[in-house]
Protein backbone atom coordinates (compact mmCIF):
# COMPACT_ATOMS: atom_id res chain seq x y z
CA UNK A 1 0.00 0.00 0.00
CA UNK A 2 2.81 2.14 0.98
CA UNK A 3 4.13 1.61 -2.81
CA UNK A 4 1.41 2.68 -4.34
CA UNK A 5 0.62 5.49 -2.36
CA UNK A 6 4.42 6.64 -3.58
CA UNK A 7 3.52 5.89 -7.18
CA UNK A 8 0.19 7.87 -7.16
CA UNK A 9 2.38 10.85 -5.44
CA UNK A 10 4.75 10.62 -8.21
CA UNK A 11 2.10 10.47 -10.73
CA UNK A 12 0.29 13.37 -9.60
CA UNK A 13 3.24 15.55 -9.08
CA UNK A 14 4.53 14.66 -12.80
CA UNK A 15 0.89 15.49 -13.64
CA UNK A 16 0.76 18.81 -11.85
CA UNK A 17 3.89 20.00 -13.71
CA UNK A 18 2.47 18.90 -16.93
CA UNK A 19 -0.48 20.96 -16.43
CA UNK A 20 1.57 23.53 -15.37
CA UNK A 21 4.09 23.92 -18.40
CA UNK A 22 0.35 23.29 -20.83
CA UNK A 23 -0.75 26.47 -18.81
CA UNK A 24 2.42 28.05 -19.26
CA UNK A 25 2.81 27.46 -23.01
CA UNK A 26 -1.00 28.77 -23.74
CA UNK A 27 -0.05 31.95 -21.87
CA UNK A 28 2.87 32.48 -23.55
CA UNK A 29 1.26 31.81 -27.20
CA UNK A 30 -1.07 34.40 -26.27
CA UNK A 31 1.14 36.77 -25.73
CA UNK A 32 3.08 36.15 -28.95
CA UNK A 33 2.68 39.61 -30.98
CA UNK A 34 2.82 39.73 -35.14
CA UNK A 35 5.92 41.35 -36.58
CA UNK A 36 4.28 43.88 -38.51
CA UNK A 37 2.10 45.19 -35.21
CA UNK A 38 4.98 45.27 -32.90
CA UNK A 39 7.03 47.23 -35.68
CA UNK A 40 3.91 49.73 -36.22
CA UNK A 41 2.94 50.22 -32.79
CA UNK A 42 6.68 51.23 -31.94
CA UNK A 43 6.37 53.99 -34.72
CA UNK A 44 7.75 57.62 -33.33
CA UNK A 45 4.60 59.77 -33.45
CA UNK A 46 6.32 62.61 -34.61
CA UNK A 47 7.47 60.15 -37.45
CA UNK A 48 3.80 59.66 -38.91
CA UNK A 49 2.58 63.11 -39.05
CA UNK A 50 3.34 63.75 -42.65
CA UNK A 51 1.27 60.24 -43.63
CA UNK A 52 -1.29 61.13 -41.44
CA UNK A 53 -1.73 64.29 -43.71
CA UNK A 54 -1.61 62.65 -46.73
CA UNK A 55 -4.22 60.04 -45.71
CA UNK A 56 -6.81 62.82 -44.48
CA UNK A 57 -5.96 65.15 -47.64
CA UNK A 58 -6.34 61.54 -49.94
CA UNK A 59 -10.19 61.56 -47.81
CA UNK A 60 -9.96 64.62 -48.71
CA UNK A 61 -10.13 64.58 -52.42
CA UNK A 62 -12.23 61.40 -52.09
CA UNK A 63 -15.33 63.50 -50.72
CA UNK A 64 -14.78 66.11 -53.21
CA UNK A 65 -15.04 63.82 -56.34
CA UNK A 66 -17.88 62.44 -54.89
CA UNK A 67 -19.73 65.64 -55.54
CA UNK A 68 -19.15 64.94 -59.35
CA UNK A 69 -20.52 62.68 -61.80
CA UNK A 70 -17.83 60.42 -63.57
CA UNK A 71 -15.49 58.06 -62.35
CA UNK A 72 -14.10 58.02 -59.02
CA UNK A 73 -10.95 56.56 -57.44
CA UNK A 74 -8.41 56.92 -54.52
CA UNK A 75 -5.34 54.53 -52.94
CA UNK A 76 -4.19 54.87 -49.60
CA UNK A 77 -1.00 53.01 -48.08
CA UNK A 78 -0.46 51.12 -45.03
CA UNK A 79 1.48 53.71 -43.76
CA UNK A 80 -1.25 56.35 -44.49
CA UNK A 81 -4.05 54.64 -42.56
CA UNK A 82 -1.90 53.65 -40.15
CA UNK A 83 -0.36 56.83 -39.09
CA UNK A 84 -4.61 57.92 -38.82
CA UNK A 85 -5.00 54.94 -36.79
CA UNK A 86 -2.10 56.00 -34.58
CA UNK A 87 -2.33 59.99 -34.25
CA UNK A 88 -6.55 60.55 -35.01
CA UNK A 89 -8.83 57.34 -34.37
CA UNK A 90 -8.27 57.38 -30.72
CA UNK A 91 -7.63 61.43 -30.14
CA UNK A 92 -11.11 62.45 -32.28
CA UNK A 93 -13.11 58.94 -32.32
CA UNK A 94 -13.03 57.33 -29.27
CA UNK A 95 -16.85 55.32 -30.25
CA UNK A 96 -15.39 53.78 -33.25
CA UNK A 97 -13.30 50.99 -30.70
CA UNK A 98 -15.31 48.59 -29.01
CA UNK A 99 -14.51 47.91 -25.14
CA UNK A 100 -11.45 46.66 -24.43
CA UNK A 101 -9.83 46.93 -27.63
CA UNK A 102 -7.41 49.63 -28.69
CA UNK A 103 -4.44 50.78 -30.98
CA UNK A 104 -5.40 48.99 -34.27
CA UNK A 105 -2.77 48.62 -36.93
CA UNK A 106 -2.85 46.97 -40.44
CA UNK A 107 -0.84 45.38 -42.81
CA UNK A 108 -2.16 44.66 -46.73
CA UNK A 109 -0.17 42.17 -48.67
CA UNK A 110 -1.52 41.27 -51.98
CA UNK A 111 -5.30 40.22 -51.82
CA UNK A 112 -5.07 39.57 -47.88
CA UNK A 113 -5.17 42.32 -45.08
CA UNK A 114 -4.60 41.58 -41.30
CA UNK A 115 -5.76 43.85 -39.02
CA UNK A 116 -4.54 43.64 -35.17
CA UNK A 117 -5.36 45.28 -31.99
CA UNK A 118 -4.46 45.17 -28.42
CA UNK A 119 -6.71 43.52 -25.99
CA UNK A 120 -7.18 44.61 -22.53
CA UNK A 121 -4.76 45.76 -20.30
CA UNK A 122 -2.09 45.39 -18.16
CA UNK A 123 -0.30 41.73 -17.82
CA UNK A 124 -2.67 39.75 -19.24
CA UNK A 125 -3.25 41.87 -22.81
CA UNK A 126 -3.16 40.20 -25.69
CA UNK A 127 -2.87 41.23 -29.35
CA UNK A 128 -5.91 39.86 -31.65
CA UNK A 129 -5.92 39.62 -35.39
CA UNK A 130 -7.80 39.10 -38.06
CA UNK A 131 -6.88 38.17 -41.40
CA UNK A 132 -9.40 38.46 -44.33
CA UNK A 133 -9.36 38.67 -48.35
CA UNK A 134 -11.22 41.68 -49.21
CA UNK A 135 -13.25 42.06 -52.64
CA UNK A 136 -16.47 42.74 -54.81
CA UNK A 137 -18.70 39.77 -55.42
CA UNK A 138 -20.43 42.22 -57.19
CA UNK A 139 -20.93 46.68 -57.51
CA UNK A 140 -21.65 47.85 -54.05
CA UNK A 141 -21.37 43.85 -52.61
CA UNK A 142 -17.85 43.72 -50.78
CA UNK A 143 -16.89 40.36 -49.94
CA UNK A 144 -14.48 39.46 -46.54
CA UNK A 145 -13.07 36.19 -46.37
CA UNK A 146 -12.52 34.99 -43.16
CA UNK A 147 -8.87 33.56 -43.42
CA UNK A 148 -7.59 33.17 -39.81
CA UNK A 149 -8.30 34.96 -36.40
CA UNK A 150 -5.61 34.84 -33.64
CA UNK A 151 -5.06 35.62 -29.71
CA UNK A 152 -1.55 35.86 -30.26
CA UNK A 153 -0.66 32.91 -32.04
CA UNK A 154 -3.61 30.98 -30.49
CA UNK A 155 -6.78 30.29 -32.74
CA UNK A 156 -10.10 32.08 -31.84
CA UNK A 157 -13.31 30.49 -32.36
CA UNK A 158 -14.65 32.25 -35.60
CA UNK A 159 -17.86 31.75 -33.95
CA UNK A 160 -16.55 34.67 -31.75
CA UNK A 161 -15.70 36.57 -34.76
CA UNK A 162 -18.50 36.08 -37.30
CA UNK A 163 -20.74 37.75 -34.01
CA UNK A 164 -18.35 40.37 -34.00
CA UNK A 165 -19.11 41.37 -37.41
CA UNK A 166 -22.70 40.98 -37.30
CA UNK A 167 -22.81 43.16 -34.44
CA UNK A 168 -21.06 46.19 -36.15
CA UNK A 169 -22.71 45.75 -39.11
CA UNK A 170 -25.79 46.05 -37.09
CA UNK A 171 -24.58 49.04 -35.45
CA UNK A 172 -24.07 50.86 -38.94
CA UNK A 173 -26.83 49.51 -40.58
CA UNK A 174 -25.54 47.67 -43.02
CA UNK A 175 -26.92 44.67 -44.85
CA UNK A 176 -24.63 41.77 -43.90
CA UNK A 177 -25.57 38.13 -45.50
CA UNK A 178 -23.08 34.98 -44.18
CA UNK A 179 -22.21 32.61 -46.85
CA UNK A 180 -19.01 30.01 -47.21
CA UNK A 181 -16.34 29.54 -50.10
CA UNK A 182 -14.17 26.15 -49.42
CA UNK A 183 -14.97 26.04 -45.56
CA UNK A 184 -13.93 29.60 -45.09
CA UNK A 185 -16.88 32.01 -44.03
CA UNK A 186 -17.74 34.90 -46.43
CA UNK A 187 -19.76 38.12 -44.89
CA UNK A 188 -21.40 39.56 -47.90
CA UNK A 189 -21.56 43.79 -47.18
CA UNK A 190 -24.56 45.64 -49.43
CA UNK A 191 -23.71 49.51 -49.80
CA UNK A 192 -27.39 50.52 -51.24
CA UNK A 193 -27.07 52.44 -54.54
CA UNK A 194 -27.26 56.15 -52.24
CA UNK A 195 -27.45 59.43 -53.32
CA UNK A 196 -24.34 61.45 -52.27
CA UNK A 197 -25.56 65.41 -53.95
CA UNK A 198 -28.78 65.90 -55.46
CA UNK A 199 -29.76 62.87 -57.60
CA UNK A 200 -26.35 61.67 -58.07
CA UNK A 201 -25.61 57.94 -57.28
CA UNK A 202 -22.50 56.55 -56.14
CA UNK A 203 -21.74 53.08 -56.95
CA UNK A 204 -18.41 50.81 -55.63
CA UNK A 205 -17.02 49.14 -58.64
CA UNK A 206 -13.35 48.13 -57.24
CA UNK A 207 -11.55 47.12 -54.65
CA UNK A 208 -8.05 46.07 -54.24
CA UNK A 209 -5.64 44.61 -51.84
CA UNK A 210 -1.95 45.77 -53.30
CA UNK A 211 0.82 44.99 -51.55
CA UNK A 212 1.36 47.83 -48.95
CA UNK A 213 -1.99 49.71 -50.23
CA UNK A 214 -6.09 50.17 -50.43
CA UNK A 215 -7.05 50.59 -54.14
CA UNK A 216 -10.52 51.84 -54.20
CA UNK A 217 -12.95 53.11 -57.33
CA UNK A 218 -16.52 53.49 -58.75
CA UNK A 219 -18.60 55.89 -60.90
CA UNK A 220 -21.00 58.65 -59.63
CA UNK A 221 -24.62 58.59 -62.28
CA UNK A 222 -27.10 61.25 -62.38
CA UNK A 223 -30.34 60.12 -61.81
CA UNK A 224 -31.68 57.14 -60.75
CA UNK A 225 -29.40 54.68 -62.54
CA UNK A 226 -25.86 54.09 -60.60
CA UNK A 227 -24.07 53.93 -63.89
CA UNK A 228 -23.21 56.17 -66.66
CA UNK A 229 -23.90 54.87 -70.09
CA UNK A 230 -20.31 55.31 -70.81
CA UNK A 231 -19.15 53.59 -67.34
CA UNK A 232 -19.76 49.47 -67.96
CA UNK A 233 -16.64 48.90 -66.68
CA UNK A 234 -15.12 49.40 -63.31
CA UNK A 235 -12.52 51.93 -63.05
CA UNK A 236 -9.59 49.58 -62.08
CA UNK A 237 -9.21 45.76 -62.49
CA UNK A 238 -11.72 43.75 -60.43
CA UNK A 239 -10.15 41.42 -57.31
CA UNK A 240 -13.74 39.73 -57.21
CA UNK A 241 -13.08 36.07 -57.50
CA UNK A 242 -16.79 35.26 -58.78
CA UNK A 243 -15.92 31.87 -60.37
CA UNK A 244 -15.01 30.59 -56.39
CA UNK A 245 -18.41 28.30 -55.35
CA UNK A 246 -20.15 30.38 -52.74
CA UNK A 247 -22.49 28.42 -50.91
CA UNK A 248 -25.70 29.48 -49.33
CA UNK A 249 -24.71 30.35 -45.64
CA UNK A 250 -28.04 31.51 -42.93
CA UNK A 251 -27.71 34.84 -41.52
CA UNK A 252 -25.20 34.88 -38.24
CA UNK A 253 -27.71 33.50 -35.13
CA UNK A 254 -30.13 31.57 -37.15
CA UNK A 255 -27.99 28.50 -37.53
CA UNK A 256 -24.67 26.22 -36.61
CA UNK A 257 -21.32 28.42 -37.03
CA UNK A 258 -18.43 27.31 -38.63
CA UNK A 259 -15.04 26.80 -36.69
CA UNK A 260 -13.03 25.89 -39.27
CA UNK A 261 -8.95 27.52 -38.68
CA UNK A 262 -6.34 27.37 -41.04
Amino acid sequence: MRKLLKIAGIVAAVAVIVAGVSLFSVYEASQQVPEFYREAISRDPDDQQQARDEFVAHAAALASDLHRAGRWQSLFTVEQINAWLALELAKNYPDLMHGELHDPRIVIRDNEATIACRHGGGEVASVLSLTVDAYLQEPNVLALRIRRARAGALPVPLGLVLDGISHAARQLNLRLEWRKTHGDPVALITFSKFQVAGSEVLTLQAVELRQGELFLAGTIARGDSSQSPDDSQPAGPPTARADEPVGTQPLVGTGKKDTRQE
